[in-house]
């Protein structure tokens, strides 16, 4: 161990005290108990005793420094979703805790559990006019699943085994603790607490839940007895992580599968019953038209939404289909569809007990999905010129097929909510080995893709992290390349540069009759930026030099950064099913 160690011996890999230890060393101490290999954050004034504890505690524990608070709760976020642990950060009392907000925000309404631990001022002080006085809980209580204060030291040990129970358990979600100075300086005497940890909640989703035997049952005969199956997959299946079954339930069904944007990677894209994303954003046309002509359609994990349904128009009223959903959460099912079945349960476990009853046997698929494939094949055909267009400014499908081209097995693409998004659902192709789309869905905050493959790549180094965003979102994280630069962390990150917020401009190009306000900037070479801090850097205009840049970043064992001149969206309105409408067109037939 090459680090200092004070007033504390470390035996069998364990921080442990003579005699007693201070509320910082216990909450570290039950980190370690959860097995809590990485936390992101900001240091401030109080948050001196945390730092001292993790530094004491030795290389069983990483912190990661982040340069901005909402940062490390993207990091957190991002690692929670592909490591299926709890992802933590922490951040000091005042302005820390409100930077923090953002991320927190996301991951709970994003059923992902990160748990948030503030540094509060000293009790003492409250009221007092103190700096950075706070209440931070209340701040938190209507963003996360739980927020509280820790009033003292001996009750560290339990209040971090509730948090951990409440964010993995049920609808996993974000948790917030706030520390105060006397939790984090007083002492306990060793032996006063229990630091013992919850194995269940080592990881999410913990004490999973299984719908009833009769209800699955039913489930079964409604599928069994459908002509035109379609299953909907959401982003509860990658969560649950019952990607393998999906696909066993979808080929003993002959039963078709559509994504919404979060249950990208569900299947393999190239597979027959593997149709692509529904809804607003991104969509396959092919997979609109099943989801229509579709008798049953079984939801798995999904919310149904206003993207994925539209507004609550897709599937359009049609008198005797049959809407069956399975969630963990039931005050998710039937809130916006009349069901005429509702499983409460985990996606994997329901889908487990479901397969019990349906045949082990591959079901060849109707002539209806041959010819849902033979319309998906003329989609690609038709999006090739797009897709190998020579123009410039580039559009970002050429941006998105030279990727295709490149990308590793495995790989994590990760896009912020604005530009890249509809392109990356419509045109980027996985080949189910493990790789995964994340792209923050229920706020759709800018500034997350970058700070996000730092979490991604100490989630899933074994898995190359590529990052897509646009302006916008650039200038909102851009301190973040420091972190990368100095972790070594190898993502290749794509800048589409428009110099502009495109998607607000596209929107007051539709509504506002393009009456532009507020809405661009100067387009500077951002390449440079990259550059100061050391990465490899690619400023990049024309085809020849997007692909030949593109090479040599996929080469590269390092952070990489292209800086890519495109058209702005407002000139070619990408693929968002209501802008086309909005426009005039046609959105499923060109």
């Amino acid at each position: 161990m090459n680090k200092r160690v004070d007033q504390a011996v470390v035996s069998e890999g364990k921080v442990m005290d003579q005699g007693s230890m201070t509320g910082a060393q216990v909450l570290v101490r039950m980190l370690l108990e959860y097995d809590v290999q990485v936390i992101f954050g900001v240091p401030g004034d109080t948050s001196l005793a945390l730092y001292e504890a993790i530094y004491d505690a030795g290389d069983r524990i990483r912190h990661v420094l982040a340069r901005d608070e909402r940062s490390a709760t993207f990091m957190a976020d991002a690692y929670a979703r592909l490591a299926h642990r709890p992802g933590f950060c922490e951040c000091p009392s005042g302005a820390g805790a409100l930077y923090s907000v953002p991320g927190v925000a996301e991951a709970n309404a994003s059923s992902i559990p990160v748990v948030l631990f503030t540094s509060g001022i000293s009790l003492a002080g409250e009221g007092k006019g103190t700096i950075t006085d706070m209440p931070h809980h209340i701040l938190f209580e209507p963003i996360t699943k739980h927020s509280s204060v820790v009033n003292s030291a001996d009750k560290v040990p339990e209040t971090v085994r509730r948090a951990l129970r409440i964010a993995t358990s049920g609808r996993p979600g974000a948790v917030h603790l706030v520390l105060p100075t006397e939790t984090m300086a007083h002492r306990v005497s060793f032996g006063a607490a229990s630091l013992h940890a919850e194995a269940e909640c080592r990881t999410y989703p913990a004490y999973r839940t299984r719908s009833s035997a009769g209800v699955v049952e039913k489930l079964a005969a409604h599928l069994l007895a459908a002509e035109r199956p379609v299953i909907v997959a959401g982003g509860g299946v990658n969560h649950s992580q019952a990607n393998a079954e999906v696909l066993d339930l979808a080929e003993r069904l002959g039963a078709p599968v559509v994504t919404t944007i979060s249950g990208q990677g569900t299947m393999p894209d190239e597979h027959p019953l593997a149709l692509g994303v529904v809804g607003d954003n991104g969509f396959h046309p092919h997979a609109h038209r099943a989801v229509e002509e579709a008798d049953v359609l079984l939801y798995v994990g999904c919310k149904m939404g206003s993207v994925s349904t539209i507004k609550w128009t897709l599937p359009s009223p049609r008198a005797g289909r049959k809407i069956l959903q399975i969630d963990l959460d039931p005050t998710l099912l039937a809130n916006n569809f009349e069901n005429a079945l509702s499983v409460a349960g985990d996606a994997r476990l329901v889908l487990e007990d479901l397969l019990r009853l349906v045949p082990n046997s591959y079901k060849r698929p109707a002539p209806w999905v041959d010819d849902l494939n033979r319309e998906r094949s003329r989609f690609w055909e038709e999006s090739s010129e797009q897709l190998l267009c020579d123009s410039a400014p580039l559009k970002a499908q050429r941006v998105i097929h030279e990727l295709n081209r490149r990308l590793p097995s495995p790989c994590i693409v990760i896009s912020d909510a604005g530009t890249p998004t509809p392109f990356i659902t419509r045109f980027l192709r996985l080949t189910g080995d493990g790789s995964r789309v994340l792209i923050p869905r229920s706020f759709g905050g800018l500034g997350y893709a970058i700070p996000a493959v730092v979490g991604a790549w100490f989630a899933r180094p074994d898995a190359r992290p590529i990052a897509l965003f646009g302006d916008g979102s650039l200038g909102m994280s851009a301190g973040e390349l420091e972190t990368l630069a100095r972790l070594n962390v190898p993502a290749v990150m794509i800048h589409f540069n428009n110099g502009c917020f495109g998607w607000i401009k596209t929107l007051q190009s539709l509504h506002s009759k393009s009456k532009f306000m507020s809405v661009d900037f100067t387009p500077g070479d951002m390449s440079k930026v990259a550059a100061a801090y050391g990465i490899a850097s690619w400023r990049v205009e024309t085809p020849a030099q997007l692909e030949r840049a593109m090479d040599e970043a996929f080469a590269h064992d390092g952070p990489c950064f292209l800086d890519v001149v495109t058209e702005p969206l407002v000139n070619d309105i990408p693929p968002v099913y209501s802008w086309l409408k909005a426009a005039g067109k046609d959105p499923l037939h060109g």
